[in-house]
C-alpha cells in the first residue's frame, strides 16, 4: 500500500478537485469557518504578522512548504530574492504556477518527499499544513528543515491545531462523536493536534538554537484553536 492509499489528508490534496475559477482564493484553499472565507482585513492582517514573524529581508531564500494557491508566495515573493513553493495539490500549484512570478519556482510534490541542498533557505514557511502528517513524520519533516536552512535562518510553523483547546473546539456531543468517528475512520477532522512544549522541544532537539509557541492575533480566523512557532536557527 502507498502512502497515498493509506493516509486521509495526503490522498485528499492529492486529487483535490475543484472549481477553482468560480471560487475566490480563500475558498480554493479551504481557508474558511462555517464556510465562509476569511475577509480581506483578517487575512492583511495574516500577511502583517505572518511577514513581520519571518522578519523577511530583501536577500531572503524562502521556502513555501504546502504553499496551496500561492497566496503568502504571491505576497512575499516580491519583496525577497527567491522562493521555492511546494505543494501536493497539482490544482493548487497550478493556480500558483499561472502567476508567472519571475523568482518563483513551483513543485507538485508531498512535502514529505523534498529535497534540498543543506544551507539553502534563509526562511522557511510552514502554514496551515502541519496537521496533515502524523507526528512520526513532523519529527522527520522538522529535522530535514532545519538540514535545510541557512544559520541565522527562522522557521514559522503557522495555524497549528492546539491540543490544549481540542474539546474547546469538539464542544458538544454531535462534535465529539465526530471526531472520533473520524479517528476510528482513519480521516482525522482537521488533522494532528499538537502540544505547544511537544513541537518547542522538538524543534530544540532538531539543533534549532531556539523555539516559541505564540498566540495568533485574536482577529484572525481560527486564533480560538490554534497557535503559531517561531523557531531560530
Amino acid at each position: 500500500m502507498t502512502r497515498q492509499e493509506n493516509e486521509h489528508w495526503a490522498r485528499f490534496w492529492s486529487e483535490y478537485q475543484t472549481d477553482v475559477a468560480n471560487k475566490d482564493e480563500q475558498s480554493q484553499v479551504l481557508r474558511t469557518r462555517n464556510k465562509q472565507p476569511i475577509d480581506q482585513r483578517k487575512w492583511e492582517i495574516t500577511l502583517d504578522t505572518v511577514g513581520q514573524q519571518l522578519e523577511l529581508q530583501s536577500d531572503d531564500t524562502l521556502l513555501d512548504l504546502c504553499c496551496g494557491n500561492g497566496l503568502f508566495t504571491a505576497a512575499f515573493g516580491p519583496r525577497i530574492a527567491g522562493v521555492e513553493a511546494v505543494d501536493i495539490s497539482p490544482v493548487l500549484t497550478g493556480r500558483l504556477a499561472a502567476r508567472g512570478l519571475p523568482n518563483v519556482r513551483v513543485s507538485t510534490s508531498d512535502m514529505r518527499d523534498a529535497q534540498f541542498a543543506p544551507r539553502t533557505f534563509s526562511k522557511v514557511l510552514w502554514y496551515a499544513g502541519i496537521q496533515y502528517i502524523d507526528e512520526s513524520d513532523i519529527v522527520a519533516m522538522v529535522r530535514r528543515i532545519r538540514g535545510w536552512m541557512k544559520p541565522g535562518g527562522i522557521l514559522m510553523i503557522g495555524d497549528i491545531p492546539d491540543r490544549a483547546k481540542l474539546w474547546d473546539y469538539f464542544n458538544d456531543d454531535t462534535r465529539r462523536a465526530a471526531y472520533f468517528d473520524g479517528l476510528e475512520q482513519r480521516k482525522p477532522i482537521i488533522g494532528s493536534w499538537l502540544d505547544a512544549g511537544w513541537i518547542e522541544r522538538l524543534c530544540l532537539a532538531s539543533g534549532f538554537a531556539s523555539a516559541e509557541a505564540v498566540l495568533q492575533h485574536e482577529e484572525l480566523i481560527y486564533a480560538d484553536f490554534r497557535f503559531d512557532l517561531i523557531a531560530r536557527c
